[in-house]
């Protein structure tokens, strides 16, 4: 199985070279894989955890329903995160002129082979 979303990562960060780092984090904010350069990626997952914890609060208490995506731009770069149903989140960090659009597809399409596998 780890091969298979190793394989799943190498193949979202060879989709477009501006995506720079690509991680699975489980439920308890454990990193299952990760492709890409990042120097310490335990903090970087915690990090991502935390963000997503604080999203699903806004939404909730917007009642805006389920948390499904979140894109975060800056200066500097890109974050996306999408939860993979109930087993995870994917995380990607981007340089800041990424094409959001292919960004969201490219994404998408490696959760939902993510969460057939997982």
């Amino acid at each position: 199985m780890d091969k298979d979303i190793d394989s799943l990562l190498e193949s979202l960060n060879r989709t477009n070279p501006q995506i720079l780092l690509s991680m699975v984090i489980s439920p308890d904010g454990l990193v299952v894989a990760y492709v890409g350069n990042v120097d310490d990626f335990e903090k970087v997952a915690a990090l991502y955890i935390e963000l997503q914890l604080v999203c699903r609060k806004i939404m909730s208490e917007l009642t805006y329903g389920e948390l499904e995506e979140m894109f975060i731009r800056s200066a500097s770069g890109c974050v996306v995160l999408l939860p993979i149903a109930d087993k995870g989140l994917l995380a990607c960090m981007s340089t800041p002129d990424i094409n959001a659009s292919k960004m969201q597809m490219f994404t998408w399409k490696t959760v939902n082979r993510l969460a057939k596998i997982l």
